[in-house]
């Protein structure tokens, strides 16, 4: 663990380091608070596991949103963008709704896909057992349930990419984009990660291997 922290701090040491030419390197303060949540609720996560411990869906998923990785990727992926200020950072760190609904869409839509991987490996806290436990309902109206969150996320997104904000479109661009990888990883309710072969491979292929017709 020590080896990975020091690569950790190393990597945010060299953001400060490139990010201080155009007078930028305090924003890498809003990566590292966003890391500091990940860990926190990935160990929140590894105490439910080890005690066995299924806890309400709204509990869940209040821990559950941060180890979708978004809100972190989000952020760290805003400190190679030349064009995000210091106010661009503060703004998604109040978790706007756009942002807000794209971690949504990550979550649910990860849980529906990796549900059955993620039995079998007698992982007990998911989204679909939690919500199945909670209402007394079977895996199809959990999983349907789920699916009824993620489009309403998208349609969250949607609004928040056409609707007036205090930050630009290619700010807002990035939040879409990233729903767009998940949209295409988990493609049918298919693991992409887990199954890259199978998910991923064909879009890669398509995109970097294939001829295009001019």
């Amino acid at each position: 663990m020590k080896i990975s922290y020091k690569a950790l701090l190393d990597l945010y040491n060299d953001y400060e380091m490139e990010l201080s030419k155009d007078g930028r390197s305090d924003v890498v303060h809003c990566a590292k608070e966003r890391m500091k949540e990940i860990v926190r609720n990935y160990f929140v996560e590894a105490k439910w596991f080890i005690e066995g411990y299924m806890p309400p869906v709204s509990e869940y998923l209040s821990n559950a949103l941060a180890t979708s990785t978004y809100y972190l990727l989000t952020t760290t992926s805003y400190l190679g963008m030349k064009c995000a200020t210091k106010e661009d950072f503060e703004w998604l760190a109040n978790n706007p709704k756009i942002l807000e609904a794209n971690v949504t869409l990550c979550r649910v839509i990860d849980d529906i896909a990796t549900y059955e991987v993620e039995k079998g490996r007698g992982q007990v806290a998911t989204g679909i057992e939690c919500y199945m436990r909670d209402y007394g309902v079977s895996t199809e109206v959990a999983m349907e349930k789920f699916q009824e969150m993620a489009e309403t996320a998208w349609k969250d997104v949607n609004e928040g990419i056409l609707r007036p904000t205090p930050v630009s479109t290619e700010i807002l661009t990035r939040i879409l984009n990233l729903a767009r990888i998940i949209d295409v990883t988990y493609k049918h309710n298919q693991d992409g990660y887990t199954h890259p072969e199978k998910v991923l491979k064909p879009h890669i292929i398509a995109l970097l291997v294939d001829s295009i017709e001019i």
